[in-house]
């Protein structure tokens, strides 16, 4: 591998994801009597800080120096089997929660969007192991993709858009506004 051709990638990553950390502390700080007082968000909020941190983790381990890519390769799997743990663990918060509080939490919601996240970090991690310096490629898309998903996280802490309306089971419809 040659690890000066990825130094610039990863001192920016590392360098965006301090500062959108810095961006959800601020979103949460603003909200925080609301988002403390429920199980819900404080779980979106992790979730939001795990999709920041792990890029943050996959940079150190890029900007180490004199590593061989097997262990870059395996450092980058256990980044991507860890944030994968605290995500499904995440998952079984929200799984408890009323229907009304799932409601309010279903913005930050993105499974799949974890999913493709850690597979792909995993997966990097698997081909550079192997000795496939092209899995470097994956971590890419893999920042992206989670840096994407965390800011639409931590907007939506800042101004969370209005609740979605109850579907009215009876036969009578709301009186329109007047």
């Amino acid at each position: 591998m040659n690890p000066a051709g990825w130094q610039d990638f990863a001192e920016m990553t590392g360098g965006a994801s301090g500062a959108l950390i810095g961006l959800l502390f601020v979103a949460v700080s603003l909200n925080a009597s609301k988002i403390a007082g429920h199980h819900g968000l404080r779980a979106s909020a992790v979730q939001t800080l795990v999709l920041f941190i792990a890029p943050l983790v996959m940079a150190a381990v890029l900007l180490a120096p004199d590593q061989p890519d097997w262990v870059i390769g395996t450092e980058l799997i256990l980044i991507g089997l860890a944030s994968s743990w605290v995500l499904l663990s995440i998952r079984r918060v929200r799984q408890n929660l009323s229907d009304d509080d799932q409601l309010l939490v279903a913005i930050f919601n993105r499974r799949a969007t974890n999913v493709v996240i850690m597979l792909l970090l995993v997966a990097s991690g698997i081909l550079l192991a192997c000795g496939q310096n092209a899995g470097l490629y994956l971590v890419l898309p893999v920042t992206v993709v989670a840096f994407v998903s965390g800011v639409l996280n931590a907007w939506y802490f800042l101004l969370p858009p209005p609740p979605p309306e109850k579907q009215h089971t009876g036969g009578t419809q709301p009186a329109p506004p007047a």
